[in-house]
């Protein structure tokens, strides 16, 4: 983590950090398993949009971006931290986890306002049936929006040092 970054924004940024890979990581075994809710989800974009990989294959697309975002944001940062590693690749991985977390939750809010899913979406079954519908998914993409473009607004400027690192100062002004 860059040493100028101050200690309440990297408390600040590893709270987003982990708000973004609690929900993602939450939301895995939805997708995983054949959970009727994603089903749900991505058969509606399906019959939309006519694109059939959106079902069956969308929620394992998705969920394997959500994994790679949240071990991104998490547990490459901790293993640096852990092992006393660059730390500079430390905002790296935080700034890439943060563009694929901030891409995915745009798709998500895109796809709520935008298509017949829709902001309420089914939370509960009961014999194959919708018997609750709330909102919670849309306001936990936004949040994880709001997180993401947060995240990569602190750590996009370490890694785009740590990247002018690599290509040494005589080959940055040409770059």
């Amino acid at each position: 983590m860059n040493h100028t970054t101050s200690k309440p924004v990297q408390i600040a940024l590893f709270g987003a950090s982990l708000f973004i890979s609690a929900i993602f990581l939450d939301s895995l075994r939805f997708k995983f398993t054949g959970h009727p809710t994603p089903e749900h989800i991505f058969t509606t974009l399906r019959d939309w949009s006519g694109i059939g990989l959106f079902y069956p294959a969308g929620p394992w697309i998705i969920g394997l971006a959500e994994l790679a975002a949240s071990i991104l944001l998490i547990a490459i940062p901790v293993i640096l931290l852990l092992t006393k590693g660059d730390k500079r690749l430390a905002g790296l991985s935080q700034a890439m986890g943060a563009l694929n977390a901030l891409g995915v939750m745009t798709g998500a809010i895109t796809f709520h306002l935008f298509t017949p899913l829709g902001i309420p979406t089914p939370t509960q079954w009961e014999n194959g049936m919708i018997v609750e519908e709330g909102s919670f998914l849309f306001i936990a993409a936004c949040i994880s929006w709001f997180c993401a473009l947060f995240i990569l607004a602190i750590r996009g400027k370490d890694a785009l040092a740590y990247g002018r690192s690599l290509i040494g100062p005589r080959n940055a002004k040409m770059a």
